[in-house]
């Protein structure tokens, strides 16, 4: 009798450990792919900034910018956009940390919570410059191939930062994100995105059209609705994009 009870007692605080383990996880790997996925969609806007700003004539790292005293300020977007990257590696590892203490039990799953709303509002507001939130972004992209509100795609992105001369480590730190292993968060080898009609390696894949044509795919359902976050720049900051 004495060693059923004490058999159940085990398998309770087993099933316990085993939820709280599932409930760690969960909150992490959510709030790790926000912090990604959000500091992606500001990097790429403020590239396309810098990037509308050069083809206009302007000096990305001395954009010129009227503060709330109607002074004019330079604002070097690209510090800007390496200050956003450094800042999503550090909600990386925050989240990271967060979860450890959480699967030890040295820390409750809020804080899991907490440290993702941090870096998802306060923490990005830390680093981007009040003069760079300030810019009229939509003038700025007018009439050049920059505007639009989707996610830049690997091959415009390698060409922006090519166009405003990030190259070697600056540009592997901007592009390559922090990847999440059981020892923790390290910096993976970058390996460029296979692109139609872009050489990688000795190979050349080719353009859209002339790939073999494929079965059409089943009709999806249609996507949920896009959930507000924050703002960035007077600008609405939604998940997956507004």
């Amino acid at each position: 009798m004495l060693r059923s009870i004490v058999l159940s007692l085990l398998a309770s605080v087993l099933a316990i450990g085993s939820a709280r383990a599932d409930m760690c996880s969960d909150a992490a790997g959510q709030r790790d792919a926000l912090i990604r996925e959000q500091y992606q969609h500001t990097i790429d806007y403020f590239m396309k900034i810098a990037a509308s700003a050069q083809s206009k004539g302007f000096d990305p790292r001395r954009f010129p910018q009227a503060d709330n005293s109607g002074n004019i300020t330079a604002v070097d977007l690209i510090d800007t956009i390496e200050r956003i990257s450094a800042k999503r590696d550090e909600g990386i590892a925050a989240i990271f940390q967060a979860f450890e203490e959480c699967r030890n039990n040295v820390a409750p799953y809020q804080r899991i919570v907490d440290v993702g709303s941090y870096f998802l509002f306060g923490g990005m507001q830390e680093v981007i410059p009040e003069g760079a939130r300030q810019i009229d972004a939509g003038r700025l992209l007018a009439g050049t191939p920059f505007g639009g509100p989707n996610a830049l795609v690997p091959q415009a992105r390698e060409y922006i930062m090519a166009r405003l001369g990030i190259g070697g480590s600056a540009a592997d730190f901007i592009r390559n994100p922090l990847q999440v292993t059981a020892q923790g968060p390290i910096r993976a080898p970058w390996v460029p995105s296979l692109m139609p009609g872009v050489p990688i390696g000795g190979l050349n894949i080719p353009p859209i059209g002339q790939l073999p044509q494929l079965p059409p795919l089943p009709q999806l359902p249609s996507a949920p609705p896009p959930i507000e976050i924050g703002k960035v720049g007077g600008h609405r900051v939604c998940v997956p994009w507004c």
